[in-house]
């Protein structure tokens, strides 16, 4: 089964073309890591999958987009629905500035139409920072600042908020470039974790943490999806000469 469908996806900013004609399905309960140098593409290709692009003046998207039998590019769409299921964990934490009890509780709040009372919203807050290892650190500050965490808390935290709607898809942009090595262990072992629930994509500059967490990887350069393949194969017998050339170092 897979999460994401991508067929002959094409992006411009006005007249730059950022993505050219991309084709790839991410696998169902897997983590896929797109690797490649600054400009490639990759974050473009990310924020596509819950139309954050959209926000941008001037973009233009062709090409499909199937997630849960939808093609999310019609218009029509329903923005609300996809970004419940597609969640993002951006580069740098971004808590909201409320309790850490309300951070998890706002999604609850709006998607559930206020049912089920403060136990149901008690019940989620707790499930949600249980998935990410964060109940035992935090249940008695859940009324604290979630701005006073630290930056893997404030990660974990928001990985947790997004959790707590159950979304099909978790989209992580450099979720670790602001950590220090044994926070990026940590929020490494919680994907490994939470992949047993959810499809995670990666966007990563570091090929070591793509090498160590995902099943699969695509290697993008110039828009152009050079190689999509699994995650052992690109790094030991790379096809293009291109992967071959960004792996080993000699350009990127």
């Amino acid at each position: 089964m897979n999460s994401i469908e991508v067929q002959d996806l094409n992006l411009w900013y006005g007249d730059f073309q950022a993505l050219k004609s991309v084709s790839c399905a991410f696998a169902e309960k897997n983590i896929t890591a797109i690797i490649g140098p600054s400009g490639c593409g990759k974050s473009t290709m990310l924020r596509v999958f819950n139309r954050m692009n959209d926000l941008i003046e001037g973009v233009r998207v062709s090409g499909r987009i199937v997630i849960e039998g939808r093609n999310i590019l019609e218009p029509g769409t329903d923005l609300v629905w996809l970004r419940k299921n597609v969640g993002m964990v951006f580069q740098r934490p971004n808590p909201f500035p409320l309790s850490v009890y309300e951070n998890i509780a706002f999604g609850e709040k709006i998607h559930s139409s206020g049912t089920g009372g403060k136990g149901r919203l008690d019940q989620v807050v707790e499930e949600s920072l249980r998935s990410v290892l964060l109940w035992d650190e935090l249940k008695d500050k859940l009324h604290k600042p979630a701005l006073g965490l630290s930056l893997e808390q404030k990660q974990r935290l928001c990985i947790a908020r997004l959790i707590a709607v159950k979304p099909q898809v978790l989209l992580m942009d450099e979720p670790c470039s602001t950590l220090d090595p044994q926070a990026t262990a940590r929020i490494e072992e919680l994907m490994r974790e939470l992949k047993r629930e959810y499809s995670i994509v990666i966007v990563t500059h570091n090929m070591q943490q793509a090498a160590r967490v995902s099943d699969d990887t695509g290697f993008m350069l110039l828009g152009e999806l050079v190689e999509f393949t699994r995650t052992q194969e690109i790094f030991t017998a790379p096809k293009d000469k291109r992967t071959e050339e960004y792996i080993t170092g000699r350009y990127g």
